[in-house]
């Protein structure tokens, strides 16, 4: 069921799978992505003693694009607390992936004691350069015009980065998608505001995020490599248990995209629940 609240900081469109009055499992796409990245997930792990929410980050997806300066974590993690409460939610297991995990450490950072467990999927503050680079290079379909939606998902798929590409993959970047008065179809995620949450002041430390992981936790990191590379390193692994040992860390054979659809990645999460 799809629905829009009205924040402080704009409008954000909201889907929720699952028992209205179970506890909820609040999820946080990356940084061009859109709420139908857990479709997956929530078929799996929504039911009658569990709600699965997720939500179009603003200036992605069916939510409203808000002004410039309005986006960066702070932002962001103030409107995943914002949409807890308009839920009636005091607590909420958090599950982020990519610029969404980022998302879900400053919400434990600055607000723990309303997240019951955390599970962060294929980012963890430190990447590999190498590996942001086709996420970087995805930004360029949201300038597209295309005549058809077809036409649309081909060039997606012809990038290359969904290695085995399957409807989630069409539904997924269908969903971003609107027919325009010529005829046309466009996204409607900003590029604008993506790409003021990947150039935004990011912290050069990530110990104090890591640390403040004190309730159940699980990172998934995805170990296919992406243009050469995996985001998370095993030096910065090495980095975060040093400080968090207690930081549960599951390797999945995907890569930074396709790790959002593994059963592996799914099964961690739903660890972490129990």
């Amino acid at each position: 069921m799809d629905t829009d609240f009205q924040l402080p900081s704009g409008r954000v469109r909201v889907r929720s799978w699952g028992a209205d009055d179970a506890p909820i499992l609040l999820c946080v796409h990356g940084i061009s992505a859109n709420l139908t990245a857990f479709c997956v997930l929530a078929e799996r792990l929504a039911g009658p003693d569990r709600r699965v929410v997720a939500f179009d980050l603003r200036g992605r997806g069916r939510s409203e694009i808000t002004p410039p300066g309005t986006y960066g974590l702070d932002s962001h993690a103030s409107d995943v607390l914002a949409v807890a409460d308009a839920l009636g939610a005091e607590t909420v297991d958090l599950v982020g992936w990519s610029l969404g995990a980022l998302i879900a450490m400053r919400v434990a950072r600055d607000n723990g004691a309303r997240l019951r467990s955390v599970a962060l999927i294929d980012h963890i503050g430190p990447a590999q350069a190498a590996a942001l680079a086709p996420v970087r290079a995805g930004f360029a379909r949201l300038d597209a015009a295309v005549p058809t939606p077809a036409a649309y998902l081909d060039g997606v798929r012809s990038a290359g980065v969904v290695d085995r590409w399957t409807p989630f993959w069409e539904d997924h970047h269908r969903y971003e998608l609107a027919e325009q008065p010529d005829g046309t179809w466009r996204p409607t995620t900003s590029r604008a505001a993506a790409e003021e949450d990947l150039f935004q002041r990011w912290p050069t430390d990530w110990t104090d995020h890591w640390r403040a992981l004190t309730m159940p936790t699980v990172v998934i990191r995805a170990i296919r490599p992406l243009n050469g590379a995996v985001l998370i390193s095993e030096d910065a692994v090495a980095a975060m248990r040093s400080t968090n040992p207690a930081i549960r860390v599951v390797d999945v054979d995907s890569n930074h995209f396709t790790c959002i659809v593994d059963p592996a990645t799914v099964d961690a999460v739903g660890t972490a629940l129990r």
